[in-house]
């Protein structure tokens, strides 16, 4: 019995379009990482140009999540893909959603880094630039081991990820608490100081993008919806 060349090459071209998808959306996944940290380091070192770079590439992580959401659309229109397949398409959908919000999220960092780079008092940034340092590697390593997650197909490296945002939110709390106590001692400072929260706020927003694109991961791995379900504590791995 001879193998249908129509099939075979219908297969070959399905193949090579999913693979283009998975490279596009981790080629995204790098662009948004980088958004993220050139934004926090905008924003300690009251850097304009800094700056400047993260918003002049918003358009850029825009047109991406629109380029893959296009790919995704087409490929399950044209090949109209089964089980773990079409798990792949639609949750590649979803994970440049997650993308494009996290890319929201450092350009409103950088946005406010214009501002403390026009002469806005620096105090309250100061004042939690070890937590907005730190707040910053968590995310951005959540994001990078998601993106990785995807690309390797490795639903336990997702599964580590989820468990890493319980300690994203305490740092966030800490960080609320001594911008608190500044807030109450100063309140000169009271306008930057609620930029600072709101600063704060999306990098865990942005944690939980990553939380959310390795729940994705799980899914096309295994079909289980992890949204919603509380992860597996690291201490408890």
């Amino acid at each position: 019995m001879h193998s249908d060349p129509v099939e075979g090459h219908t297969a070959k071209a399905f193949d090579g379009a999913l693979t283009q998808l998975r490279l596009h959306t981790v080629g995204m996944g790098g662009l948004v990482i980088d958004q993220v940290s050139t934004a926090v380091r905008a924003l300690l070192e009251a850097d304009a140009a800094l700056a400047q770079t993260v918003l002049s590439r918003e358009l850029q992580v825009n047109e991406m999540e629109r380029a893959v959401d296009r790919e995704a659309f087409e490929l399950i229109a044209l090949h109209q893909p089964v089980a773990g397949d079409l798990r792949m398409a639609t949750a590649v959908s979803r994970m440049t959603v997650e993308l494009e919000r996290a890319g929201d999220e450092s350009k409103k960092i950088a946005r406010f880094a214009a501002r403390m780079a026009s002469g806005e008092p620096q105090g309250p940034v100061r004042a939690v630039a070890r937590y907005l340092q730190h707040m910053a590697e968590l995310t951005s390593g959540m994001l990078r081991d998601a993106v990785r997650a995807l690309d390797e197909s490795d639903s336990d490296l997702a599964e580590r990820v989820r468990a890493r945002d319980s300690e994203l939110d305490a740092e966030f709390a800490a960080a609320l608490r001594q911008l608190l106590t500044l807030a109450m001692q100063d309140q000169r400072y009271l306008g930057v100081t609620i930029d600072t929260v709101f600063a704060l706020k999306g990098l865990e927003r942005i944690g939980d993008h990553a939380k959310n694109i390795a729940e994705q991961v799980v899914f096309i791995a295994s079909g289980r919806d992890m949204r919603h379900k509380k992860p597996v504590s690291q201490a408890s791995v």
